[in-house]
């Protein structure tokens, strides 16, 4: 899963991931929960607030850099362990988090969360920016540039 490339233009649904070949990690983590459960355990999705990163510049276009990250917990031996299968291996050139899970323990987050992270039962599930959405030119714009920032971070690595 961590190896399927990420990006914010593809599938955004575990049904249409491996369809489209790439995916964000609303997709990748709903994957992942789903085939989890297929295999007989229990696991679910945690969300959580973070801050973007620097690039691509066309961040400062934002009005603020507060989004949702999502990922998913599987429990094992009675513990919940943090499953973000998020970064493909060629991002960490640019400093990006890629996961690496040895099964057992908690992988580093894709995004260090901003406070608590969400679970199911916890209450309302964060939302970015108190609700407030950016314009949509300004979140048209980015998106383009950080999937096309990706995309030269991965033929550069």
């Amino acid at each position: 899963m961590r190896n399927i490339p990420y990006a914010t233009d593809g599938a955004h649904t575990a049904d249409t991931l491996l369809a489209v070949g790439r995916g964000d990690c609303l997709a990748k983590s709903a994957y992942l929960l789903r085939e989890f459960t297929r295999l007989g355990h229990q696991a679910r999705r945690v969300r959580w607030l973070y801050h973007l990163g620097d690039q691509p510049a066309e961040v400062q276009l934002l009005p603020s850099r507060e989004d949702v990250h999502t990922a998913c917990e599987i429990r094992l031996d009675g513990a919940w362990v943090l499953v973000d299968p998020t970064h493909d291996p060629e991002l960490a050139a640019a400093g990006l988090t890629v996961a690496d899970w040895d099964g057992l323990t908690d992988t580093a987050p894709a995004y260090p969360p901003c406070g608590e992270v969400w679970r199911p039962g916890g209450g309302p599930e964060p939302v970015p920016n108190g609700g407030a959405a950016p314009s949509i030119c300004a979140a048209r714009a980015y998106q383009r540039a950080f999937n096309q920032w990706l995309e030269q971070v991965r033929i550069g690595a």
